[in-house]
């Protein structure tokens, strides 16, 4: 068999089946939640004053009153005649036959029709009562007729547990305050924190990338530390420096407080502005001198240039950052759960949907979930189109030579420079001194102490070695499963599977992570793949959330592999196999590290999908930190906490700087 004998198209099928049954079933799950309706239920009251029904227990079905009883219809149709044979029992008479039986959980069942009433009863039991209430039973009297006998003042529910397609679950969301409210506050903060973001961001890449300022080389890797940080940390950090009882506040006697919508929109505006910066500076750097000596040299201004040359063929990368902002932002949990408190985000709506104890809703959560996810989509789709609309290639490219600043503009740059730097840092600043401070009764007190390292070293430990074991084994087989995928797409390109597996292997990058976590625990969440509240789940998570990051650096690094050098290898007699593993991946190393290290840095950060998915005892570092941001907990050992997360991020970024460094030199 062909299969057989080509292990990549081996692979390939594996491949697609791991992502269809971890990326595609449970979006399709959740998108069938969201279109699925039950059928609604009906409760009555039959005491001593009679027969009555119960409004607030009541969905979809009308109970009005009767000639002898009451009279329950659905749409308008009259389905069911209920009317009072005596004390403790009730005739129900249908249109349709009448079948009685048990369903799967005991519970008596009445069925006729398209319709299957699932039956319950709930009966007062006085103080000292030692005898159980009498239990429901169903005698048939005729062909449309049975009787229902039940315990005394008892409350009848009748469940109709039949699933419909139905759009109602999506009427409801459109139609409630709360939801359109949570969804137009999660637009206005991306928009908004996006827009700020690029003012800021793309300014100063063009001012670092196109002039001589000093230090350009450790700005940009300042700028490369910020854009991984933990995605919670600005929230908590600005919630205790300027809270209604934070630290300045306080101190300065501010009547101010940062919690609310303005503060979720500033936080997420210094969270995404490095991932603006770098990739607009990344295209900035690499534009032709050509076409702007071209444009000079016909009398164009600077001003011009700048604005109908530089910028536009700069585009490319602006445009991804601002995609990629857009959805951080978007999709970002943490923030708003913080230190938006009383604003409603879409993130923080479909986990509290999903998770919380009271008002529990997993219609509702499904539903913003495909919401969420179509609103993700409609931003890549908007990214795409203006990028194909548009041709940014050039036939060759001349690097640019830096402009020199005169010595005030130098000065106005580089505190410009600063002042981003000192707001996109302050988190890490503020929680690097709170850990070294006393802390008594959620406030901090001038007294430097290292018993916050010592409480952490002796109880946090567990929470790291989670979250390095997660890091570890995701990174593995996210790079292991990425690389593989990249050499099916590149080099192999199976005329379906290829395009298939490409689109695939994507999805999770317009998936926020609190709607891939719920997918993943209503796909597995049973037997034979009951896999909630393990270790495995956060793992399956991890993987596929950041194949994205492995499968691109990879196509990336393959794409500078001339096949010749397999084809020669394959010309001398070397198996398939052979040849990757001793030629193709030696020299993949490099993109695959980078890609490795992203994949890294983003499992150790992650917050949204582990926040739904993690269960005592794996619980990372992220919600533990998390979680004791929203109690009063010991502020000084959770900040002790995130130094040892940021070390956790921050000591393998330097590496790998470090060897992207080594490896350009080398290279050239």
């Amino acid at each position: 068999m062909k299969i057989l004998r080509d292990n990549w198209l081996l692979f390939s099928i594996v491949a697609l089946m791991i992502c269809g049954l971890t990326i595609i079933v449970p979006q399709l799950r959740l998108m069938a939640a969201s279109l699925l309706d039950e059928g609604g239920r009906f409760t009555l009251l039959h005491n001593k004053d009679g027969l009555q029904s119960v409004p607030e227990m009541t969905s979809r079905y009308t109970v009005a009153k009767a000639a002898n009883g009451l009279s329950v219809s659905l749409n308008a149709t009259k389905d069911l005649s209920v009317e009072v044979e005596n004390d403790r029992t009730l005739r129900l008479t249908a249109l349709q036959a009448l079948v009685v039986g048990k369903d799967e959980a005991g519970a008596l069942e009445l069925a006729f029709g398209q319709t299957r009433f699932s039956l319950s009863q709930q009966a007062p039991r006085g103080l000292f009562a030692t005898a159980a209430p009498a239990p429901l039973e169903i005698k048939a009297q005729s062909v449309n007729s049975v009787l229902l006998s039940h315990a005394a003042n008892a409350y009848i529910t009748f469940e109709n547990k039949a699933l419909s397609v139905s759009a109602v679950h999506y009427l409801d969301f459109f139609t409630r305050s709360e939801t359109l409210s949570a969804t137009f506050n999660s637009l206005l903060i991306a928009l908004v924190s996006t827009g700020l973001a690029a003012i800021i961001g793309v300014s100063l890449a063009y001012l670092v990338a196109r002039y001589q300022v000093a230090g350009s080389t450790a700005i940009v890797f300042l700028v490369t530390m910020a854009s991984v940080s933990p995605p919670f940390l600005g929230a908590y950090a600005w919630r205790l420096l300027l809270g209604r009882n934070g630290v300045l506040t306080s101190y300065f006697g501010w009547d101010i407080s940062i919690v609310g919508l303005h503060g979720v929109i500033w936080v997420i505006t210094w969270l995404v502005f490095p991932i603006i910066f770098l990739l607009s500076h990344t295209s900035f750097q690499s534009l032709d001198a050509g076409h702007i000596e071209a444009a000079e040299s016909l009398g164009a201004k600077p001003s011009y240039v700048r604005l109908s040359v530089e910028i536009p063929l700069a585009l490319p990368g602006i445009i991804t950052g601002l995609y990629l902002a857009t959805m951080a932002a978007l999709s970002d949990f943490g923030t708003p759960r913080i230190i938006g408190l009383d604003v409603n985000a879409l993130p923080v709506l479909i986990y509290t949907s999903f998770l919380s104890e009271a008002g529990r809703n997993p219609a509702l959560a499904a539903t913003g979930s495909v919401v969420l996810i179509t609103i993700s989509s409609l931003f890549l789709m908007a990214q795409q189109i203006y990028l194909a609309r548009r041709g940014f290639a050039v036939v060759a490219s001349r690097a640019l030579e830096r402009k020199r600043l005169s010595t005030l503009g130098h000065a106005l740059v580089l505190i410009g420079v600063s002042l981003a730097l000192l707001m996109a840092f302050t988190p890490h600043l503020t929680v690097l001194v709170s850990s070294f401070m006393e802390w008594r009764v959620g406030l901090p007190r001038a007294n430097f102490t290292l018993a916050n390292y010592t409480t952490m070293l002796s109880t946090g430990l567990g929470t790291a070695w989670v979250t390095l074991s997660l890091g570890i084994a995701g990174t593995l087989a996210a790079s292991a499963l990425g690389l593989g995928i990249a050499y099916v797409i590149i080099r192999k390109r199976y005329r379906v599977i290829a395009p298939v597996l490409s689109l695939t292997v994507m999805m999770p990058y317009v998936i926020p992570g609190t709607v891939l976590g719920i997918g993943l625990i209503m796909m597995f969440n049973k037997a034979p793949l009951q896999l909630t509240g393990t270790w495995f789940i956060l793992a399956l998570a991890y993987l596929i959330r950041n194949l994205p990051f492995t499968v691109k650096a990879s196509e990336a690094a393959l794409r500078r592999v001339h096949p010749a050098l397999e084809e020669a290898a394959l010309s001398l007699g070397a198996r398939p196999l052979r040849v990757f593993v001793t030629i193709t991946a030696p020299l993949v190393l490099a993109g695959a590290v980078t890609g490795a290290t992203l994949t890294f840095l983003h499992i150790v950060t992650e917050l949204s999908s582990t926040i739904v998915l993690y269960r005592p005892p794996w619980k990372p570092m992220t919600a533990v930190i998390f979680e004791n941001t929203l109690v009063d907990a010991d502020f000084g050992v959770s900040a002790a906490q995130t130094i040892l997360l940021m070390l956790i991020i921050y000591v393998p970024l330097y590496f790998i700087v470090r060897y992207g460094q080594i490896q350009g030199k080398s290279g050239g």
